[in-house]
Order: structure tokens, then C-alpha cells, then sequence
């Protein structure tokens, strides 16, 4: 008997890997995280985070073949440990989008290697070799690598399409199946292409060989069945391999109502048991004798569907079916409802109905119960002496929530017990109440956290500190010194309450020396930077003013008054035009003739004068 499993390459990978005798199913999830169930009764037996998950995400899943593990035994009469000798299906290869390949132990719960330095592309498809420890795989950079496990180094790697690689499968001991634009039979002693099979309109994306055991391969390909699935297409297609024979078409096809996402393959002498999951959540039993070509496409025997109970308030719904696997004592393995906690169903196959409804209760996510011992993560215990406050904006406010005021008693309702109790120095000690959420240091954890400066400076300009702040001052200047400025550090250094705190508590100097020091250096060097700051700007502005005035100096270009053209015709009209007329000139002369005139006149009464002063000197 044969039984593989496959997740198909749709839009949308799921890694999910069943175990080949139905015992585990592992499923790595979008975040990196490795679930392993037991399928007997769907209890998580491990989570595991690999470190590579931040960088790369998981794109497929193959377990690989049985190991030869050492199980400790009881220990004896003698006092002597003995030990058993079991198979166990252990490994399981993982594919990543970096091109890295982890090998997984479930039994060390750790991942026992790491192949890289092999494909520069995400991988596709990895398979196993179930007689030697090496593998292969094949990727988007169109290349084929020959892996060995134990030292996880590459022992050959060699182009295998012009395209991107999709799937690859073993079927024989030195030949291997690779599809991508079309399907290649590889011959691995000479890694050459012995065969080409063509048939699907669209690129092959899942393999499955049809074999008798799962541990032994043929030792030629000739006369090997396997099945190939394409990418939108309900046909899946079975090949014959016939290397002598030209023709390339398959012999049968399997229809399906729309695309299937996941295989798995039995094959009981001559008889073939085929389950496909479709896209929608059905399982699709196809049952097949290899006898020859087959013209018309096979149709399933049994359609399987699962589906709520409707009550009188809810209508029924379906429930998808993730994957399946036909089990040994013809039973088939169901595992619907969804990933975070998958149910898991063993069911009778029976031929003689063709389709089959299943009622079960749907899933529902809040029924998922972590278990503690299985994550490596280790949650932190809390103290019952601690009280938590929740950020008040998350408290329900309203008026139902707000008690009544009550009077306050007077002297004349107290009784003699409660005026002494009222009077006296010792208080009786009184029930506790949960500390308040709305006070300073709150407000200032907020401020700090959200780095909002607006907050700080409310908490630090409008408020009358006391002792129980200090330590988040300090804690803000040391860790936040940005958020204040030399104003701040002031009006800290003159306030009245913290003067008054240093007297109420002695030790309060030694609480307030880191602030004192943390504000002397922050304020060490602001004499010279304000020195150098006064330089820089008389510096800036002598150089703007100097670039203002040689731009002041620079005349633009203006348009003489008068312009001489010696070779134009109208120079004569111009000349006349130049010369005044005659009206002009003799207001001229007129203006000229009486001022020399008024000096004259004025000559002769200076000189007048002169001669009478000669004549009464004498």
C-alpha cells in the first residue's frame, strides 16, 4: 500500500502534512509556528517557534521515513536500564520562502538541521528517499537540489525548467519526476531528461506516484503509474511511463466538481483508492482498476460533506473538511473545522452509498484550551498581593455607577466611642481600598510611555510637586531629556514644595542629587552655546547686508534722453526743432537787460555814495 499526502500550490498555502500511518498531523501557521496534533484524539502535543520564522515564512510540509529510535525500557531486577529498538516517523522536512530547508524532530522537539546555501527562491516541494538519508527539492529558481541530511550539504544541484518547479516525486530508486510548464521523468545518475509528458493546459503543481509500498521503490520506472493535478483544472490526470512508447497523453483522468487541494493515494493490488479535497471542503472517493486507457473521465464513487444541526433558531452550515487520508483498516482520516483547533474523525468507507452528510457540531474558536506543557513559553506568575489598575478610560463611566452621597454625620449623631475615635491621635486602622488610577504619577507614566510633550509640560509647570514625584522626574530626565527645556529645569530648581520636601525629609537630597546632576550637565554648556549662537547671527547678518548693498550699487540699464543719428534725412528738421523761438529769445534778452541794468544803477548809487563820504571827510 502507498499513501502520500500533498498540500496543492493555490492562491492561498496551507502547509498541512498528515503522517503516513495517520498518527500526526503538523501545521505550521502564517505566524511560523509549528503545531503537532495526535490524530486519535486531537490533543496538541507540541509548539514549536523556529528562529528563521521572522525572516522566512513555511511553503511546505513532507514527512519523512521511519527511523530506527532507542526508547528507554523499564529498568530490571538487576538495576541495569535497558532500552528498545522502535520505528517511528520522526523527521519532517520543512520549506521556507528564503530557500532554506529545516529539518524537524519531533522527538527532540528542535530542529536538528538547517540546509541552506541551496536555492535562491522560495521552495515547492521537498521529497524524501525512504532508503537513504538524503532528499530533494525544488523551487521558483528553477532548480532541482540533491540534499544530504546528516550534514546537510548539497550533493547536486542542476537546472530542471525554464520555469518555476512546483512538485517532484520519487518513482524509482534512481529516478525522479519533476513538473513545472510540463512533466519530466530525470534520470539521477546522469541527471538527464528520459521522458516528457504533456497533457494540461496549465502549470503541473502536485505530483503523487502510484506505488505498492511506501518503503520500497522499483528499481526501473518502466511500467509505473502516478497522478499530476494542474493549476484550475478539475481534471486529475493518471500516466502511464512507458520509455520505449512516444505517446505522451494519459490513460485516465479523474473529474472532480472544481479543484482539489489535497491528495492522498492507496493502491490494493490492481484496484486504486483515490481521496481529493476540493477547494469548497468536499472529499471526493474515486475507486479505479488499471486496466488500459479510459476515454471518458471517471466520476467519484462517494461524496463526502460535513454540515452543522440546525436548531429551531440557526440554519444548518457547513463545515469544511481541511484534509484527509485513507488509513489502513479501510477507515478514512477527516480533519475539519478550522486550523487553530482542528477536529479530527475516523469514518467507515462505504461504497454503497454516494453521498454521505455528516451532521457534527461546529467548531467554535473559543473552545480552543492551551495546554501549558506543551509551548516553550512560560507565562509570569502574579502575586496575589498585587492590585492592577486598568486605564480608566476603559472603565464604564455613568450614572448608574456613581453611588449617592451621603451626608455627612454631625457632632450630635456620633455616639461618645465616635467622638473619641475622631478626636484622637492614633486612627483606627480602617478597611483598605484599591489605590486610585487618576493621580500625577499616573499621568506622567502616560506622558512618558506616549512620549507626549504637552502632558509633561502640564505635569511639570501646573502642579505642586511633592516627595512621592521625584523619582519620576528622574526617571524622565534620564530617559527623556528631550521633552524639557532650560525654562523647565528653572521653574524645577525654584519650586517652594520641593524646598519644602528637602525639609520634611532628610533624605531627600540624596533622592534629588541625580536630578541636580542630570540638569548641571544639560545646562554645563549653555553660557558658550548662547556666546557662539550671538557670533553665528552678527556673522549672518554682515553677510546679508553686504550682498544687499553691492546689489544696490549696480545701475539697470536706462534709456538715453537723446539719441544723433548722423546719416538721417530729418537732421535739419531736428536742428530747427532744437533752436527757440523767437518769442523765447526776447524774453531772454528782456530778463538779461534788466538785471544788468538793475547792477548798474546799483553801481551808481554805491559810487554816489563813495564820493559823499570823500567830501564830508575832507
Amino acid at each position: 500500500m502507498r499513501r502520500m499526502k500533498h498540500v496543492l500550490k493555490m492562491a492561498a498555502v496551507i502547509p498541512f502534512a498528515i503522517s503516513d500511518n495517520s498518527q500526526y498531523s503538523i501545521y505550521s501557521s502564517p505566524d511560523g509556528v509549528l503545531k503537532l496534533w495526535e490524530a486519535d484524539n486531537g490533543v496538541l502535543k507540541q509548539e514549536y517557534t523556529p528562529s528563521a520564522h521572522l525572516s522566512a515564512t513555511c511553503t511546505c510540509l513532507s514527512w519523512g521515513p521511519k527511523r530506527n529510535l532507542d526508547v528507554p525500557g523499564r529498568k530490571k531486577r538487576r538495576k541495569s536500564g535497558g532500552s528498545a529498538i522502535t520505528e517511528q516517523y520522526d523527521l519532517i522536512a520543512v520549506g521556507t520562502t528564503a530557500g532554506s530547508i529545516l529539518i524537524y524532530s519531533i522527538v527532540k522537539g528542535d530542529v536538528k538541521t538547517i540546509m541552506e546555501e541551496g536555492h535562491a527562491d522560495t521552495v515547492s516541494d521537498v521529497c524524501w528517499h525512504p532508503e537513504n538519508n538524503t532528499l530533494f527539492s525544488c523551487s521558483c529558481d528553477r532548480h532541482i537540489i540533491h540534499w544530504d541530511v546528516i550534514s546537510g550539504k548539497v550533493k547536486h544541484k542542476w537546472k530542471g525548467d525554464s520555469g518555476s518547479i512546483h512538485s517532484i516525486c520519487l518513482c524509482a530508486q534512481n529516478h525522479l519526476l519533476s513538473s513545472g510548464r510540463s512533466i519530466k521523468l530525470w534520470d539521477l545518475e546522469t541527471y538527464s531528461v528520459l521522458k516528457k509528458f504533456t497533457g494540461h493546459a496549465t502549470e503541473v503543481f502536485r505530483l503523487l506516484p502510484i506505488l505498492s509500498s511506501p518503503t520500497e521503490l522499483p528499481e526501473t520506472p518502466e511500467g509505473a503509474y502516478f497522478l499530476s493535478a494542474a493549476l484550475n483544472d478539475r481534471l486529475v490526470n493518471v500516466w502511464h511511463i512507458n520509455t520505449s512508447v512516444k505517446d505522451k497523453s494519459s490513460i485516465a483522468s479523474f473529474s472532480l466538481p472544481e479543484e482539489p487541494v489535497m491528495l492522498d493515494l492507496r493502491k490494493e493490488q490492481e484496484e486504486v483508492i483515490l481521496a481529493a479535497v476540493t477547494k469548497s471542503g468536499q472529499v471526493n472517493v474515486f475507486v479505479h482498476t488499471m486496466n488500459g486507457k479510459v476515454k471518458k473521465p471517471l466520476k467519484p464513487k462517494v461524496t463526502i460533506q460535513i454540515a452543522s444541526s440546525g436548531g429551531n433558531d440557526s440554519i444548518p452550515k457547513p463545515i469544511q473538511i481541511l484534509a484527509s487520508q485513507l488509513c489502513e483498516d479501510q477507515r478514512l482520516l477527516l480533519v475539519y473545522g478550522n486550523y487553530l483547533k482542528p477536529v479530527f474523525e475516523k469514518l467507515v468507507l462505504d461504497m454503497s452509498s454516494s453521498d454521505v452528510c455528516l451532521i457534527r457540531e461546529e467548531p467554535v474558536l473559543s473552545s480552543v484550551k492551551h495546554q501549558a506543557e506543551v509551548s516553550k513559553l512560560k507565562m509570569p506568575g502574579v502575586s496575589n498581593d498585587v492590585t492592577i489598575l486598568a486605564p480608566e478610560n476603559t472603565v464604564a463611566s455613568g450614572p448608574s455607577l456613581k453611588e449617592k452621597r451621603k451626608r455627612k454625620p454631625s457632632v450630635s449623631d456620633m455616639n461618645m466611642e465616635e467622638r473619641l475615635n475622631a478626636i484622637s491621635i492614633n486612627k483606627p486602622e480602617t478597611s483598605k481600598e484599591p489605590p486610585k488610577a487618576d493621580t500625577l504619577v499616573r499621568l506622567l507614566t502616560q506622558g512618558l510611555q506616549s512620549e507626549d510633550k504637552n502632558i509633561l509640560k502640564v505635569c511639570i509647570l501646573s502642579v505642586y510637586l511633592s516627595c512621592e514625584y521625584i523619582y519620576i522626574i528622574n526617571r524622565i530626565f534620564l530617559y527623556a531629556p528631550t521633552n524639557f527645556s532650560a525654562r523647565h529645569n528653572t521653574f524645577i530648581l525654584t519650586l517652594n514644595g520641593t524646598f519644602w520636601c528637602m525639609f520634611q525629609f532628610p533624605d531627600m537630597v540624596d533622592n534629588l542629587s541625580v536630578l541636580y546632576q542630570s540638569m548641571d550637565s544639560r545646562t554645563k554648556l549653555v553660557d558658550r552655546l548662547s556666546k557662539l549662537k550671538g557670533k553665528l547671527e552678527l556673522m549672518l547678518s554682515q553677510i546679508a547686508n553686504q550682498a544687499q548693498q553691492g546689489e544696490e550699487d549696480v545701475v539697470p540699464d536706462q534709456r538715453p534722453l537723446l539719441m544723433y543719428q548722423e546719416e538721417s534725412s530729418d537732421d535739419d528738421i531736428a536742428v530747427d526743432n532744437l533752436m527757440p523761438d523767437r518769442s523765447d529769445t526776447e524774453d531772454f534778452d528782456d530778463l538779461f537787460l534788466s538785471d544788468t541794468e538793475a547792477a548798474t544803477d546799483q553801481a551808481q548809487v554805491n559810487g554816489t555814495e563813495e564820493d559823499e563820504e570823500d567830501m564830508e571827510s575832507d
